[in-house]
């Protein structure tokens, strides 16, 4: 009976070990304004308070993505992430995964207050590039979005730069519902951040007299609160690493 009962161990252990039907989850951060597509540095779009404007810059960090299981328990895809919306060699982040049902996708957009610290990332040039400045808190920037928009004398600029001013916190952490099936196989999901909400609600945000907001908490504040619809996903499908989208 002993064998027996060794046998049936030895085989639930292979069984647990199995990663059949593990497989790959690759995410897309792609961006829009308004629906439409991102152009580099053409003045197409106008937001909530009026501005018309084009972006010439935008990159980001996102951490801590990860799948939430129908369970409950969250499975890791990346720690950090950067994005230079265009560059399409950063547009994807992706991980093997095992099977089952997954129900969310999570992420923080920028880093957490615990996990922000100069040095905390690996020294390339794109991380080291995103570093806050030492002598207002040191850290990583989430965002560097800059353009320039249409104002009465002509054309202005605006930076809309997030981190951690003041040593406070403004990162924030974005939960999308999905429902996506794991067996064996590779699934995409797009992931889209809408450009314009960063500016519409609900707050209005207006590039006239804003000037420098790296130290402007008021100015982080708003732009944490809007973040909060910024992104969306839209799309979940077998991938086809052939196709570029061209959403930016």
């Amino acid at each position: 009976m002993k064998y027996l009962l060794l046998a049936a161990c030895i085989f639930l252990l292979a069984c647990g070990d199995s990663d059949d039907d593990q497989g790959e989850v690759i995410v897309h951060f792609n961006h829009t304004v308004a629906g439409a597509d991102l152009k580099h540095e053409e003045i197409l779009y106008t937001n909530a308070a009026g501005n018309q404007y084009g972006v010439t810059r935008l990159e980001y960090i996102v951490s801590d993505i990860a799948l939430e299981t129908a369970g409950g328990k969250r499975v890791e895809l990346a720690e950090f992430h950067y994005r230079n919306a265009f560059v399409n060699a950063t547009r994807s982040v992706s991980a093997k995964v095992p099977g089952g049902q997954y129900m969310v996708l999570h992420f923080t957009f920028g880093i957490d207050g615990a996990k922000n610290e100069t040095g905390a990332l690996p020294s390339v040039d794109h991380f080291n590039n995103m570093a806050w400045p030492a002598p207002m808190g040191g850290g990583y920037h989430y965002m560097r979005m800059e353009g320039l928009f249409h104002t009465d004398d002509g054309a202005g600029a605006f930076l809309t730069h997030t981190g951690p001013a003041g040593g406070e916190d403004f990162s924030f952490a974005v939960s999308l519902p999905l429902f996506l099936t794991v067996s064996g196989d590779e699934w995409a999901i797009a992931v889209i951040m809408d450009l314009n909400k960063w500016y519409d609600a609900p707050s209005l945000y207006d590039f006239n007299d804003r000037g420098g907001i790296m130290g402007n908490a008021d100015a982080q504040l708003t732009l944490q609160g809007n973040g909060a619809t910024v992104f969306s996903q839209v799309h979940i499908g077998n991938p086809d690493h052939e196709e570029e989208d061209s959403r930016g």
